[in-house]
């Protein structure tokens, strides 16, 4: 049975945070200035390749719903395949910094979300969490993969958890990483800018590209910050309207998430750092309240993107996590 409390927090979420965002924000996108949006060229494109290159893994293609969803393969073919999948505003390049430290032993997806990094948006299509998760399941048959073990981060997270609960044998284990989906008893940082109408999260300028690296990063944040920002602030800057049109679909929920969460039945683990400035690591518990069974691991002086922030200690866990899974297939 589902934890009343749990319930109260999380189905309030739309109504307590995204109800005052959407009437205090400042900003409207275009309808059709998003029907002519298209990719630009930046700095972040090349070092984009060269990111690819360095990682070994394949860039490929495949088509869903008139989008081309860009993706990288590669690590050990005959291994269990991992799909990795990246947070809001992100990309698949997020993850770049773990996959060597999982290729050995494992076959790597690790796709652009439609309507982000290289794959295609389009402006009549929609990108709830319940669209996305519909998506990411079709290209997992598509692939001819089987069953996988799938690790989602923020957005990330909420899909790879509707895929775990809506397609249950067609997923090894799952991993939610600081995930969205669930509201904690805290108030982050994040939260409470969208209550002013503000998206930190979606970024404009370039000292909005240094704030947003921020809240969503704490160990080694001066150094991906001094990194990526100068990397990354033209191609967010083009991406502005485009970002908070996908947000607002993301505000549109389908299900009660409490539902969905409490259908999961696969070995999972919650991921938490527990510096996360977007989703507090209170969440953690709300999560752990709907997946009793779940494994719950928190790292300390980390933030919301472990894999950016601590590539070597995240990559342990998720070993640790699937050989679990493997183990309790096996009894």
């Amino acid at each position: 049975m589902k934890n009343a409390a749990s319930n109260t927090v999380s189905a309030s979420f739309v109504e307590t945070i995204g109800q005052p965002f959407l009437a205090n924000s400042r900003y409207t996108p275009d309808a059709a200035e998003l029907a002519r949006w298209k990719p630009t060229r930046s700095l972040w494109n090349m070092a984009r390749r060269s990111q690819i290159a360095v990682s070994g893994l394949k860039r490929r293609h495949v088509w869903l719903d008139q989008h081309r969803i860009t993706f990288l393969e590669g690590g050990r073919a005959d291994g269990e395949t991992v799909v990795l999948l990246h947070g809001f505003g992100a990309n698949k390049e997020n993850w770049l910094f773990m996959a060597g430290l999982l290729a050995r032993r494992y076959h790597l997806i690790i796709p652009d979300l439609a309507g982000f990094g290289e794959s295609h948006f389009i402006a009549s299509s929609n990108y709830r969490l319940a669209t996305q998760a519909e998506r990411i399941h079709r290209m997992l048959g598509l692939l001819k993969l089987g069953p996988v073990h799938i690790v989602g981060n923020s957005m990330g997270g909420a899909i790879a958890g509707i895929v775990a609960a809506r397609a249950q044998d067609d997923v090894l284990s799952l991993t939610l990483m600081n995930s969205a989906g669930m509201r904690g008893h805290n108030m982050s940082d994040f939260e409470t800018a969208l209550l002013r109408g503000e998206n930190p999260l979606i970024p404009r300028t370039l000292l909005d590209v240094a704030r947003l690296f921020r809240i969503t990063t704490h160990r080694n944040r001066h150094s991906l910050s001094a990194l990526l920002t100068p990397l990354l602030y033209r191609e967010m800057a083009h991406r502005y309207p485009v970002n908070h049109r996908i947000f607002r679909d993301l505000l549109e929920i389908d299900e009660d998430p409490n539902d969905l969460f409490a259908d999961i039945r696969c070995p999972t683990l919650i991921m938490w750092g527990d510096r996360d400035e977007v989703l507090d690591v209170s969440c953690a518990a709300t999560f752990k309240q709907l997946i009793p069974h779940a494994r719950t691991c928190i790292f300390k002086d980390v933030g919301h993107l472990p894999m950016l922030e601590a590539p070597a200690l995240t990559a342990r866990a998720l070993r640790s996590h699937w050989r679990e899974a493997r183990r309790q297939r096996s009894h």
